[in-house]
Order: C-alpha cells, then sequence, then structure tokens
C-alpha cells in the first residue's frame, strides 16, 4: 500500500465524521433559532417607517439616534423614527420572533443573523436617486445586495439548510414612501419634470418589479409588501400645503392611490406567475385612513397633528433633542412629522398578522406562515 494511498484511507473516517458534524450543526442552529418561532426568520427592507438604526453610523442627515426618539422603547433611542417600536418590531413578536437587528451594526453577525436581519434605511426608496437629498442611505438596491452578503454568512452557519431556511422566512417589505415624500414632490425634484404622475408610477412598478424577483431568486418564496400610506395627511404634508381645518392634502393623496393600484395588480400578476410564492398586500392607505378619519375609537385623541415637532400641526419642523414631546404619547395617529407612534405600530402590525388582507387564502401573515 502507498504512502498516498494510506492517507486517504486513514482520513476517510474523519472527513464523513465532519461532514457528519457540520450537518448535524446546521441542524442544531436552525432548530434552536426557530425554537418557539413561527418562522425561522424575518427579513425586513424599507425606510425610515421600519428602519432599526441603519442610517445611525452614516454620514446622513435621516437618522434618529437621539432622543426623545425611542422614549417608550425597552432598548433605548436606537435609531427607530418613532417614540416606540415600528411595525416590524411587533410583528416580529406576533411571530415569536426576537427584534430583528439591523444590517448595519457591528454586531449583527454570526448567530445574530439567524433569525433575520432588517436592512431598511431611512430616506431610501425604490429608486436609487431617492434619498440623495440626505447623504448616505441604503437604498432598496443597495438594501437587496445587503441581504445577499447575510446569504453567505447564513451558508457558513447552516451548511446545506440554508435554502429552505430563508424559503419558509418572512420578507416584509415598506418601499415607495419616500419616492414620492422626498422625491417627486420636492420643488426641486427633476424626477417631477421629466415624468408625469402616470409616468412616474410606472417607472417604480417596474423597478420593484425587478427587486422583487431578484429577492426570489435569492430564495425569498413568502412576502408580505406593505403599499404606500396616506402621504397626505401627515402632519408634515398639513403643515406646508394644509389649511386649517385640518383635512389631508388630496393630491398628494391621489398620487399614493395611483401607485398602490397598480402595485396591488403587479402582486396579482405575481401570485399567478410565480405559483412556489405567495405575496401579501397590506393595504396601508385603507388602514392608516380608516383609523386617521376613526380615531376616537383607537383610542387617540389627536389624528392630525404630530407629538414632537414645531409649525403647524408640529410638521414644519422635525423632532429633535431640544423639543419636548407630548405627554399622552399613546393619544397621538403621528408621533412626528411623517411617522407613527408606537401605539398606532401596534395597531399595524396587529391587522398584518390576523387581519383579513385580501381575498384569497392566505388572507394575513399568521395563515401564510402556516401554509
Amino acid at each position: 500500500m502507498t504512502e498516498e494511498l494510506f492517507l486517504h484511507e486513514a482520513m476517510a473516517p474523519l472527513l464523513i465524521f465532519l461532514v457528519s458534524f457540520l450537518l448535524t450543526r446546521s441542524e442544531n442552529i436552525s432548530a434552536t433559532a426557530a425554537a418557539g418561532a413561527q418562522v425561522p426568520a424575518m427579513f425586513v427592507f424599507g425606510d425610515s417607517l421600519l428602519d432599526p438604526g441603519n442610517n445611525n453610523n452614516m454620514l446622513s442627515l435621516a437618522k434618529a439616534d437621539q432622543t426623545p426618539n425611542g422614549i417608550d422603547f425597552p432598548l433605548g433611542t436606537t435609531g427607530r423614527f418613532c417614540n416606540g417600536g415600528t411595525t416590524a418590531d411587533y410583528l416580529g413578536t406576533h411571530l415569536g420572533l426576537p427584534f430583528i437587528p439591523p444590517f448595519n451594526n457591528p454586531a449583527t453577525k454570526g448567530p445574530a443573523i439567524l433569525q433575520g436581519v432588517n436592512y431598511a434605511s431611512a430616506g431610501s426608496g425604490i429608486l436609487d436617486d431617492t434619498g440623495k437629498v440626505f447623504g448616505q442611505v441604503f437604498t432598496m438596491d443597495a438594501q437587496i445586495q445587503n441581504f445577499k452578503a447575510t446569504k453567505q454568512e447564513l451558508s457558513l452557519l447552516l451548511v446545506s439548510g440554508t435554502e429552505e431556511h430563508i424559503t419558509r422566512s418572512l420578507f416584509f417589505i415598506g418601499a415607495g414612501n419616500n419616492d414620492y415624500i422626498n422625491n417627486y414632490i420636492l420643488p426641486i425634484s427633476e424626477e417631477r419634470i421629466k415624468y408625469t404622475p402616470e409616468a412616474f408610477s410606472d417607472l417604480l412598478i417596474q423597478q420593484f418589479r425587478r427587486q422583487l424577483t431578484e429577492l426570489y431568486n435569492l430564495g425569498a418564496r413568502k412576502f408580505l409588501i406593505s403599499g404606500i400610506g396616506p402621504l397626505g395627511c401627515t402632519p408634515y404634508q398639513l403643515g406646508y400645503q394644509g389649511d386649517d381645518s385640518g383635512s389631508c392634502v388630496q393630491s398628494t393623496n391621489e398620487l399614493a392611490l395611483m401607485y398602490n393600484s397598480k402595485l396591488k395588480t403587479m402582486l396579482d400578476e405575481y401570485n399567478a406567475d410565480l405559483r412556489d410564492s405567495t405575496v401579501l398586500y397590506l393595504d396601508a392607505y385603507s388602514l392608516g385612513s380608516h383609523i386617521i378619519n376613526n380615531y376616537s375609537a383607537y383610542g387617540f385623541k389627536y389624528q392630525n397633528k404630530a407629538c414632537c415637532g414645531a409649525g403647524r400641526s408640529k410638521g414644519q419642523i422635525i423632532c429633535l433633542a431640544f423639543i419636548p414631546p407630548c405627554q399622552n404619547r399613546s393619544e397621538y395617529v403621528f408621533w412626528d412629522p411623517y411617522h407613527p407612534t408606537d401605539a398606532f405600530n401596534i395597531i399595524s402590525a396587529k391587522e398584518a398578522y390576523q387581519g383579513n388582507l385580501q381575498a384569497w387564502f392566505p388572507r394575513n401573515v399568521q395563515q401564510l406562515v402556516q401554509s
């Protein structure tokens, strides 16, 4: 027997042991990560409505890493644009998951990524041009690239179980708000010169379809996609374009409705064409409008002005450290000129989890993750 053949035969049991060990380890890690949770993980993409602090360490004006943001959040001031948690935080709670960590945090690596990663970046949008006024942001395309990096790291942790882990996970996406608020309707917007409202909404849908397809090709199969909320009802819009009645700015809301209509049609086609995936549409516009119009039924006292801000409707100056917030924050629909309060986000997450989101099965996230 040659020395080379002897070494091969001697090493064979060790190689078999190592392969078996790695496979067992990946199964154990996956099982541990999913213990008590309804999905292995949740991956979150979007803007400041879902951002847990990804912009904190970036050269960006779009960050919420100072008080009074987080005044009611158990982890304190983390970079969330809210007095408490986001819709993603509370949806994760319903699913049995911990707070999903921000991608752009040095601690988000190794076992910390097993139950999901949040890539949402304040100021960002579907288009790469959106958010440039703030400096650095993770655009939607950049967020997908960041997910690719996460997937590579997951493959080292889970080995052969990576694809199943991703396939069974929930992908929550809320994008498009800034493409209007901080792009198309800005007075300095070049997009408004180049595109009619109809053409601009078509551009957004075209790009978003491509981005969803890229996530699908990366293994995503369970999607929760949020439409755009009633942007014309935000204190920012009321402060600058509203009247003393506090009525929503209809022209801005019409832009949101146009986009949402096309988004829903596109998602219907997505469900029909990709039978091995399911896309749920969260109608943020109808939900937000219903709460605003029936605010007292939800325990709110103020539906058209911010808890933290200044100017008309407290929507003309953003929430800053030297501006004291309201005392009874659960009485307000809006936390600052753009973002809802913790109390609103609790309602939104509950609706996403167990509400009647659409006619076909599954109708909500709870049914989606059980299917």
